[in-house]
């Protein structure tokens, strides 16, 4: 969820469409699953799409009327939730459930 001053930011056309031009330009997949994959620490098949153009330098009531932070190419990463969790340290669960209401296990949980 966006912090209150960043909210009007993320809901701005110029973030919307440097976004979706972000997507294109990385192709949909996962920026960190590709390196983890090309140096061997991942299969093709664990390789996820990105559910999230991040901020590299993250963005701050200092910098957010700062386009070199906020819209350029050179910090942002398309990045599924997996690593844009991990880079925010939000607690991995190890559990989750569908639709249904059945337990499904996280195989990426660490044991």
């Amino acid at each position: 969820m966006a912090k209150e001053y960043a909210k009007v930011f993320y809901n701005s056309d110029a973030w919307k469409k440097t976004r979706a031009a972000y997507y294109k330009h990385c192709g949909g997949i996962c920026e960190r699953c590709m390196k983890e994959f090309k140096e061997g620490k991942r299969s093709l098949e664990d390789v996820k799409p990105v559910k999230i153009i991040h901020h590299k330098k993250h963005i701050t009531p200092k910098n957010i009327n700062d386009p070199r932070i906020t819209l350029s190419f050179d910090n942002l990463e398309g990045v599924c939730d997996d690593h844009h969790n991990k880079e925010h340290k939000a607690k991995v669960k190890r559990y989750r459930f569908d639709k249904q209401g059945n337990i499904i296990k996280n195989n990426n949980y660490p044991e």
